[in-house]
């Protein structure tokens, strides 16, 4: 089987070719749990093209979609195949995931989605991904080598970022991730905030403060150095304006 990635803006496609079996499942986990890691939490698995499905790759299609969910996206099946809009079906998966007969109607989906949020009130930046890599090999190698970690976003201006990031799960205590974060130390973020930009931020700055959390992680507020004009004027106007809102609208 041969998996290809399209990156869009809020969503990721992997269009499957081929058998799914047993013997492919580590990469579509592997290519799952990147993009997640990246903050792309909506996926659209397109399956025109695949011929065969067993029982070991549909679990790892329920895995993947729990993952998405998790981080409060969703992953969605586009286009499936006769063979497996069948299997799904006599299984019951098609009750958990949902199916579309289009990359367009799941990308539509999405979006529906997206806005809902929006209007439920949800919070524009709060718990947004950032994706924080660090220029230095010493921290990278603190962290086996992974060259990027996805925390989540608090608060933005054109002047300071601030997010929370928490390293239980790669068994990296609070002190340790306080040495991640040291003060004055480099790092370099990219992040969404669809009301101010369509496209990412890409910023680098230096930490200003590290505070642990309730939840054994740290949060985060980072000082930008380097952000281009635009960027800060979009990320001003933006903190002005929910600033406003806040003052204008009913609590």
């Amino acid at each position: 089987m041969k998996i290809d990635k399209s990156l869009h803006d809020d969503y990721a496609v992997l269009t499957l070719k081929g058998e799914f079996d047993t013997f492919y499942v580590p990469a579509l986990q592997e290519e799952v749990e990147d993009l997640v890691e990246r903050g792309t939490v909506y996926l659209v698995l397109d399956m025109r093209l695949v011929k065969f499905i067993n029982s070991t790759a549909i679990g790892a299609i329920i895995k993947a979609h729990k993952r998405c969910r998790a981080e409060n996206g969703d992953l969605m099946i586009a286009q499936p195949s006769n063979f497996v809009r069948d299997v799904m079906r006599k299984v019951g998966i098609d009750q958990m995931i949902t199916m579309y007969d289009s990359e367009q109607e799941a990308q539509k989906a999405i979006i529906k989605h997206l806005n809902q949020r929006e209007l439920a009130g949800e919070a524009p930046v709060d718990h947004e991904k950032v994706m924080i890599t660090f220029p230095d090999e010493t921290r990278n190698k603190m962290l086996g080598g992974r060259r990027a970690l996805s925390g989540s976003m608090a608060n933005v201006d054109g002047h300071k970022a601030q997010f929370s990031w928490n390293g239980t799960k790669y068994g990296i205590s609070t002190d340790q991730a306080k040495q991640l974060f040291f003060k004055d130390g480099d790092v370099v973020l990219k992040f969404q905030v669809k009301m101010a930009k369509k496209g990412f931020f890409d910023v680098k700055g230096k930490v200003a403060t590290t505070e642990q959390t309730a939840d054994g992680g740290v949060r985060v507020t980072v000082n930008f150095t380097t952000i281009n004009d635009a960027d800060k004027k979009a990320l001003t106007r933006f903190a002005d304006d929910m600033a406003f809102f806040k003052r204008e609208l009913p609590r």
